[in-house]
């Protein structure tokens, strides 16, 4: 399966997380979300919270689901790829997200809020 990878580096100079992108096949809802989450690592708006996670909503096509599968796919390349500071911060942004939107986590769940 080849690799779509993004060796463009962003403002602050780290290169983009790259996903897996069989070829001829459209991405995934998740992959597009997870992909978006990274972009909005470096972007003005960060600090907007509520910005944020409506725009991570509206990426999703408004479903929660879709946002925790992205989270997860997230979590699965930082199992792999523990240095990449790019996508620790956009999963900690779909985190925040998804704990913003009042999803209710339940025992197991791979959402769940920060204390």
């Amino acid at each position: 399966m080849p690799v779509d990878l993004d060796e463009a580096p962003t403002a602050t100079g780290h290169r983009r997380t790259g996903t897996l992108a069989p070829a001829g096949r459209a991405p995934e809802r998740a992959q597009l979300v997870w992909r978006r989450a990274l972009e909005l690592v470096d972007a003005p708006a960060q600090h907007d919270r509520f910005g944020l996670a409506l725009e991570l909503l509206r990426a999703a096509h408004h479903g929660p689901a879709t946002m925790a599968h992205a989270l997860n796919l997230g979590r699965t390349h930082l199992r792999t790829h523990p240095e990449d500071a790019v996508a620790r911060q956009g999963a900690a942004i779909l985190e925040a997200a998804i704990a913003l939107l009042g999803v209710k986590p339940r025992v197991g769940d791979i959402a769940v809020a920060r204390r």
